[in-house]
């Protein structure tokens, strides 16, 4: 194939030199450029980048902002044809190459992360890990449990559908970065979520993302595919003979069944939420042109729903799940949003937008509108019911640092603690790049949160960790500023694992933290068709950032600091 295309092209240029011009495909035959598009770079080392049709009447021009210049310095080496770059200062930067040939230029881009850690920062390295490859199987692993009692053969419902290959898959090439769950196992299980909206988009099914878990983390949690809007199923609950739910699992099984493969650990999220829980399963008949069922039928429907994703789990995927969000953001301060309980708590009542979520108009909260405030209380109860013992119970929300709302989620979580059915709260730390403070003991902090929960005596677990770079900057500033924006995340990120740290009980502290997870993998996450973001560890490219190795560095320094110790 390849010869008859050459032949075809040779013909075509052969054409177009009697006609007096050049054809379009001979013109990008000849084409110059570079052969990669981004690079690594660690400060202080130097890298060499090979280029394509460059010939010696080929001029070359490098062009760099005057930022870039203090990140990276760049040279032409004539001799070589290859682009010489050398780090200078942990960044981000991309240079503009011009190819010139006779009156035509050629522009190219490249785009150079350059670290301020080599491996391991200095520190005995470990040895690289073999990291087995990473496969999701479609299996015909159970994905419907009968509605009525537990059984220990669940009904298959029938093959699952072909996962569709994505298009884009970066590898991941981290030889050379000591693994992050290895720097921190002596404090927190570290965490990442598996991403996407659907099987197709999940990001195991990447391999550059893929790659990435499975070297640096020992943690995950599903972002999506496990919420009730995934595993509830509204035809055969409608068909069901005792009238309640059915669940089904095709969305997370495959995720369960790669943790399970390869020795990960997984949050269970979550099980109850306002939000993701479709309308229809409250409803009579599981219709929403019907009424609200009572009280009653809904306390059987959540005790049903409860059971089967927990023991499906559990008797499926033994030990794969270590805790739950058994319910997930219920506590409200926002004006007109909630009603106060009788422990003397706000608890949502509905929205009109929250963390996630904006509505046109105040969307009810199903699980209040249908079981009275009892309904929180009431799934920690038959989470506990069902759950191994040494599996954990969390309550999750976002904003905890703020001063109203983390005295609402103290006053409730306490009031499940002397009831022994809560072990812990998870801390989403969905925050920007200015608010909220952290290391400092100013009211609203970061700090006074993890102060305050720690008088609980619960674990605490940071669940869903980004620091954002607002869109606007990524989509319309300029290099300068972006640079600017991501030295401000990257300082964020190191200050927060910092005061993780010195706050964690393991260090004398005063909290039981017990895992880290970052909500993410990639920016611009790369399963999405045009899709904006800088929140995550590492680029679209499957590249650390800068904030990859200031998140790590304080975990080194501890290393570092026991290594000097013991000689």
């Amino acid at each position: 194939m390849k010869r008859i295309v050459a032949k075809c092209m040779v013909g075509v240029m052969v054409v177009s030199a009697l006609a007096g011009s050049v054809a379009p495909d001979a013109e990008a035959a000849k084409k110059p450029k570079l052969k990669n598009s981004v690079v690594r770079v660690v400060r202080g080392k130097s890298k060499s980048i090979a280029t394509k049709k460059v010939t010696k009447k080929t001029k070359v021009t490098i062009k760099q902002t005057k930022k870039s210049k203090k990140i990276v310095k760049a040279k032409w080496v004539k001799k070589s044809k290859k682009l010489k770059i050398t780090g200078k200062k942990a960044g981000t930067t991309t240079l503009r190459v011009v190819f010139k040939v006779g009156k035509k230029t050629y522009p190219s881009k490249l785009k150079v992360v350059v670290s301020s850690l080599q491996h391991g920062c200095g520190l005995q390295t470990l040895a690289p890990t073999t990291t087995p490859e990473a496969t999701v199987a479609v299996t015909t692993t159970p994905s419907v449990i009968p509605s009525a009692t537990p059984s220990a053969t669940p009904v298959i419902t029938g093959e699952p559908t072909a996962t569709p290959v994505p298009t884009f898959e970066a590898e991941y090439n981290g030889d050379d970065e000591m693994p992050i769950k290895e720097i921190y196992k002596d404090y927190f299980m570290m965490g990442a979520a598996i991403n996407g909206s659907s099987l197709s988009t999940m990001s195991l099914h990447h391999k550059g993302m893929n790659g990435i878990l499975l070297k640096h983390f020992d943690s995950t949690v599903l972002s999506n595919l496990m919420k009730p809007q995934y595993t509830l199923d509204q035809v055969a609950s409608k068909a069901s003979a005792d009238g309640m739910p059915v669940c089904k699992f095709d969305t997370c099984d495959p995720a369960l069944q790669f943790c399970m493969d390869n020795g990960l650990k997984m949050r269970g999220h979550t099980l109850v939420w306002h939000n993701q829980a479709p309308e229809w399963f409250f409803h009579e008949d599981y219709d929403t042109s019907n009424p609200i069922v009572d009280a009653e039928t809904m306390d059987k429907r959540m005790e049903s729903y409860i059971r089967q994703v927990i023991t499906h789990c559990q008797d499926n995927y033994p030990g794969v799940i270590y805790c739950w969000d058994v319910v997930n953001e219920c506590v409200c301060v926002d004006n007109d949003s909630y009603i106060v309980t009788e422990g003397g708590w706000k608890l949502r009542a509905s929205t009109l937008q929250d963390n996630d979520f904006t509505h046109e108009e105040a969307k009810k909260n199903y699980w209040y509108a249908s079981m009275g405030e009892g309904y929180v209380e009431k799934a920690f109860e038959y989470a506990r019911k069902y759950a191994d013992p040494e599996v954990k119970l969390f309550y999750n929300d976002y904003n905890p640092f703020q001063t109203e709302k983390m005295n609402n989620i103290y006053r409730m979580v306490e009031q499940l603690k002397e009831k022994d059915l809560i072990d812990g709260i998870g801390l989403q730390p969905t925050v920007g790049l200015t608010w909220p403070q952290l290391n400092s003991d100013d009211e609203g902090s970061f700090k006074v949160c993890l102060q305050t929960f720690a008088e609980l005596g619960l674990e605490l677990q940071v669940t869903e960790l980004g620091f954002k770079i607002p869109n606007q900057y990524i989509e319309d500033g300029d290099e300068e500023t972006i640079a600017e924006k991501m030295e401000i995340q990257t300082q964020r990120y190191n200050e927060f694992m910092g005061l993780l740290l010195e706050m964690d009980s393991d260090n004398g502290g005063p909290c039981n933290i017990t895992s880290v997870t970052v909500f993410g993998i990639c920016d611009d996450y790369p399963l999405y068709d045009d899709f904006i973001q800088n929140i995550y560890l590492w680029d679209k490219n499957c590249l650390p950032k800068p904030c990859f190795y200031s998140y790590i560095q304080p975990g080194l320094d501890l290393l570092a600091a026991k290594e000097s110790e013991v000689q």
